[in-house]
């Protein structure tokens, strides 16, 4: 009998998934990144800061940091909504100056420069 770990496995094998909190532990938003098939394919990332709308980057290619290029190409597509509470403005301002530049110093350790905690769940 299959394990339900094997299970999940199974169900994810191309999909990594993060959750960000302040350092206090406030819950922020989501990453998720999702794997070509192939090494050359498109790395999608979903950027979700909470009370916004979801937002998707991509990168292709090989030989680099697909990661921290898909999260920036998400960053770029990050918008306030029509009547945003400070706490939205906040976050997106500072995970677009984040994420953003694609400077190659890990898309990860950009945000917890932010001031935020990068929690990997699966």
């Amino acid at each position: 009998m299959t394990s339900v770990y094997d299970q999940l496995d199974k169900a994810t094998p191309r999909v990594s998934a993060y959750f960000v909190t302040t350092k206090e532990g406030d819950p922020v938003g989501k990453i998720v990144f999702t794997y070509p098939k192939d090494g050359m394919g498109r790395q999608f990332c979903y950027l979700h800061i909470i009370g916004t709308t979801m937002v998707r980057g991509y990168a292709s290619g090989c030989g680099y940091d697909k990661h921290s290029a898909s999260a920036s190409s998400a960053a770029r597509h990050l918008e306030l909504s029509k009547n945003p509470d400070p706490n939205e403005l906040d976050h997106i301002t500072a995970w677009k100056a984040a994420l953003e530049p694609d400077n190659g110093w890990g898309w990860q350790r950009l945000l917890e420069a932010q001031g935020y905690r990068v929690h990997q769940v699966v």
